[in-house]
């Protein structure tokens, strides 16, 4: 690494200035310039920001030198520089950051007056005040020799018109991913969320490269765009590809079926940009890239079925549904099963509740009370519970065929053993707690049956199973929508508060019957 020096100091406050210009165009441009009140409300947020920032630094100056500090350290950074907080060049450019962020609001001032300032006026401002010299070309000012009392001017500085569109001051799209990371886990995001939204961004530095946060542009977007159209899906998973570096599976040149879908590319996007809003309002990047870069295609419907009448008497053949959940036994004897039960309930779950997967495996034994003597389930939002959406907070009644197949007895046992969770066994992972009995369903039972098909009759169908019987019986909407969890109708969600019953809701959820079952057979 090298030392700070005087050169690097003009080119580090070089580039602020255009930022801050830029910076104050933006707010110009946003000002409705056409209504005396709109340039009136411009000028008084920005009197409002000026007077803050002066009041800052007048009663906390050593909490906002540390927001410096922080910002001056990523340029550095990324430059390559040394980082010697006590040395006369650091202490000098903070200083002259300070005076940069209070002059921007001058200069939005005079854009929005039109008083007829240039660009150039601007940088004039700044030079001939603290007697920089870093545009020779505009101004005879003495140079940073006089002020920091070291090296000669250099009379080769860069001009205006070289200067790099967007500042060098954002720090290493690593280094910023870490962060933004970091902000996500204080938040509370999932595991799961988390972890796929890292997967991307380190992609995403895989094929671009590791460079300053603020230079992305959409080139680099578009490029990175062009890359994804030609790797699979699901790389890293894959046995075939994830020992292979991007360059390596590019020239493998796969084909159109092979390769990912715009959809999923699409997907992608969405989470880089909201990445890149987080830049923007962390003043690391003056507009958002991965704004408007998506394939324009027409959403895919869900593609998920209910099971049939023929499906549910396939899977839930007694001798069936039992040598597939509580008595199964892995191929190879030596590799023990602990998740039978969980295997064994789940799915029964699912077509009597039409609660998601990851809502049922997460269950805990605090989740199961009675309200008015009917036995209910509760899908909460906790620290140990995660919900898919607001509206997906609710409570639902037992089914009573769950009660005769001895749902109950089977939570009271577990009471007894002092377990905290109904699946005891199953362990969370980045996708919750249900993966492994979605993997035991979706790549062993259904299939060894001749009913899954891919993305069409896997484990959660059981939820749509339960949706379509409730309205092949006729169930009021609204009370379909309280009990799986969607969205309510505008009046129902705002005035309608909790009109249903306990009753009600158990009456409604008991008309959900599977005739063709053998659940006599199926009782353990």
């Amino acid at each position: 690494m090298k030392s700070l020096e005087i050169e690097d100091i003009k080119e580090i406050l070089r580039v602020e200035i255009r930022k801050q210009i830029l910076h104050a165009h933006h707010v110009d441009l946003g000002t409705n310039k056409w209504s005396d009140s709109g340039v009136e409300k411009s000028l008084d947020t920005t009197e409002k920001k000026d007077l803050n920032l002066r009041e800052t630094l007048k009663n906390d100056l050593k909490s906002y030198l540390k927001q410096v500090d922080s910002k001056m350290e990523g340029i550095l950074e990324s430059m390559n520089i040394k980082i010697e907080k006590e040395s006369v060049g650091y202490k000098r450019l903070r200083e002259h950051f300070i005076d940069l962020y209070l002059m921007r609001y001058e200069w939005i001032k005079e854009l929005v007056l039109k008083t007829g300032k240039s660009d150039d006026d601007f940088r004039k401002d700044f030079d001939s005040k603290f007697r920089l010299d870093l545009f020779p070309e505009l101004s005879n000012s003495v140079g940073l020799t006089e002020s920091l009392m070291k090296d000669e001017p250099n009379n080769n500085s860069t001009t205006s018109d070289e200067l790099p569109y967007l500042p060098i001051a954002g720090g290493l799209l690593s280094s910023n991913i870490k962060t933004f990371i970091d902000r996500k886990k204080v938040e509370g995001k999932s595991i799961k969320e988390i972890g796929s939204d890292n997967k991307i961004l380190e992609e995403f530095v895989e094929i671009v490269g590791d460079f300053d946060f603020s230079r992305v542009t959409k080139k680099e977007v578009s490029y990175y765009i062009d890359v994804q159209t030609k790797l699979p899906p699901n790389r890293k998973k894959s046995q075939k590809y994830r020992d292979l570096t991007i360059k390596q599976v590019m020239e493998l040149n796969l084909s159109q079926k092979e390769t990912q879908t715009p959809q999923n590319i699409n997907k992608r996007l969405s989470k880089l940009s909201v990445f890149g809003n987080w830049g923007v309002r962390q003043g690391l990047l003056l507009t958002n890239p991965f704004s408007g870069m998506k394939f324009l295609v027409k959403k895919q419907p869900n593609r998920r079925q209910p099971f049939t009448t023929d499906d549910l008497k396939k899977i839930l053949k007694p001798e069936t549904y039992l040598n597939w959940t509580i008595n199964f036994e892995h191929p190879y004897k030596i590799h023990k099963v602990n998740n039978k039960l969980p295997y064994y309930w789940v799915f029964l779950l699912g077509i009597f509740s039409g609660m998601r997967t990851n809502e049922m495996c997460q269950l805990r034994l605090s989740d199961l009370k009675k309200v008015d003597k009917i036995w209910f389930m509760f899908v909460e939002d906790s620290e140990n519970t995660k919900v898919k959406t607001e509206s997906s907070i609710r409570k639902i009644p037992l089914h009573p065929q769950l009660i005769e197949l001895g749902f109950i007895d089977y939570v009271g046992n577990l009471r007894k053993k002092k377990k905290t969770r109904v699946f005891w066994e199953l362990r969370e992972d980045r996708d919750g707690f249900a993966s492994k009995v979605s993997r035991h369903y979706n790549e062993k039972f259904l299939p060894a049956i001749g009913v899954w098909e891919k993305h069409k009759k896997v484990l959660y169908c059981t939820r749509h199973t339960f949706i379509n019987k409730l309205y092949s019986e006729k169930v009021d909407e609204n009370v379909i929508k309280t009990l799986v969890g969607h969205e309510k109708e505008f009046t129902m969600k705002h005035y309608g508060g909790d009109p249903f019953t306990p009753e009600v809701l158990l009456e409604e959820i008991s008309k959900v019957n599977y005739s063709i079952i053998n659940w006599k057979g199926l009782k353990t």
